[in-house]
């Protein structure tokens, strides 16, 4: 393993156009090359990036959901390195792996970005940009899983990730990251962007999920009750305030 490419894991269910989009951008940055792993949770995704990069494979994960995939993901990287993708984000800035990179040599735990959230529906560009540390962590989910980047050492140190937490499975992993005293980097600028579209928004049906869900979380790590919020609901909270 080297810590000149970096693995990419991304995982995708039937959003075809969306996923080439994604694998655009990966290959367009400066550092490379990079192994592209697609974690197909539905099907077709093989014929989606036929061609689109050598070092690009797609894994079955046999419709085990999203936290599965990014499980089978890691599990099949051959780097040093992680990084994360979603199929309907992207990255904006070609040297944001080359600086990601550049980072954890100098000694980052785990590096993320800000975001620029891309609406479907017409609306204007919504900036995404927040730090985030053990203490910041334990109120609200500041980083965003498009462009982490880290040691798959950490693993090693951590375990996995956990699949009990569907929907805060990330905020989980960071906060387990920032109490390990690995340190927690942002790369300031937008780096990727977010699209928001109607599959990814929270619905109402999703909220008891979602509200059991967290409550899970705060038990797990020893918090006191934290209010359902999202990504978006959080950059607008901070402009407001």
């Amino acid at each position: 393993m080297t810590l000149s490419t970096i693995s990419v894991i991304i995982p995708t269910k039937n959003r075809h156009g969306f996923l080439r989009q994604a694998v655009a951008s990966l290959v367009a940055q400066s550092l490379l090359p990079l192994e592209i792993i697609v974690a197909d949770d539905g099907h077709g995704a093989a014929e989606a990036v036929e061609g689109l990069w050598p070092d690009l494979r797609v894994v079955d994960n046999q419709a085990r959901g999203p936290v599965a995939a990014r499980i089978l993901g890691v599990g099949e990287a051959r780097s040093e390195l992680i990084a994360f993708l979603d199929d309907d984000d992207w990255l904006l800035d070609q040297d944001y792996f080359r600086d990601a990179t550049a980072a954890i040599a100098r000694g980052a735990g785990l590096v993320f970005c800000d975001g620029t959230m891309k609406f479907e529906d017409g609306r204007g560009d919504e900036a995404f940009a927040f730090d985030a540390d053990a203490n910041s962590l334990e109120a609200n989910n500041t980083i965003l899983i498009s462009g982490v980047v880290y040691r798959k050492a950490i693993h090693n140190n951590l375990g996995s990730f956990d699949a009990s937490l569907p929907y805060y499975w990330d905020w989980d992993w960071y906060l387990r990251v920032a109490r390990a005293r690995y340190r927690l980097q942002r790369r300031i600028g937008p780096a990727v962007a977010i699209r928001v579209h109607a599959q990814n928004m929270s619905g109402r049906e999703q909220q008891g999920q979602r509200r059991e869900n967290l409550d899970r979380f705060a038990a797990k790590h020893g918090l006191p009750h934290i209010p359902l919020k999202n990504h978006l609901s959080l950059s607008r909270e901070s402009q407001q305030g």
